[in-house]
């Protein structure tokens, strides 16, 4: 006859052996992750630094110069397109008081007294003026090409 306590070591070495099988493959997946993980991060690693080599070639100053005189219509200042700041201001008041509309004077008129007084209706006022006058865009400013 077998003994309790002979079924309940091997009924122990069981369960033991069980788990560690469960446990080696719990390991071995997981090394494999580690392992996709890592070729991840080198294949990305790489990547980074062919788009890092590209970024300096897409920004060499020469290139980026070929492409401005190619694509971009840009000519250095002459002496003619620099202005006075005289004639500027002069402008400005010229066209600000061409441009603005002029509202007139408002009458004082001291309220009317009693319950039955009913407030008047205003006027609407005119728009303040914007700062720096009338703004234009500078193409006026730029001669023939």
């Amino acid at each position: 006859m077998i003994r309790a306590a002979t079924i309940v070591w091997t009924t122990l070495a069981g369960c033991v052996g069980f788990g560690l099988f469960q446990l080696k493959h719990e390991v071995q997946a997981l090394e494999d992750e580690l392992f996709r993980l890592n070729r991840q991060i080198l294949a990305e690693q790489q990547q980074t630094h062919v788009l890092k080599a590209e970024w300096a070639y897409i920004n060499q100053p020469e290139r980026l110069e070929a492409l401005a005189r190619r694509h971009l219509d840009l000519t250095p200042m002459r002496p003619q397109q620099i202005g006075d700041v005289a004639v500027l201001r002069a402008r400005n008041a010229g066209d600000a008081a061409a441009t603005l509309p002029v509202a007139a004077p408002r009458p004082v008129v001291s309220p009317p007294t009693g319950p039955a007084a009913s407030p008047a209706p205003r006027p609407p006022a005119a728009p303040p003026p914007r700062a720096g006058g009338d703004v234009r865009p500078a193409a006026h400013l730029v001669g023939p090409r």
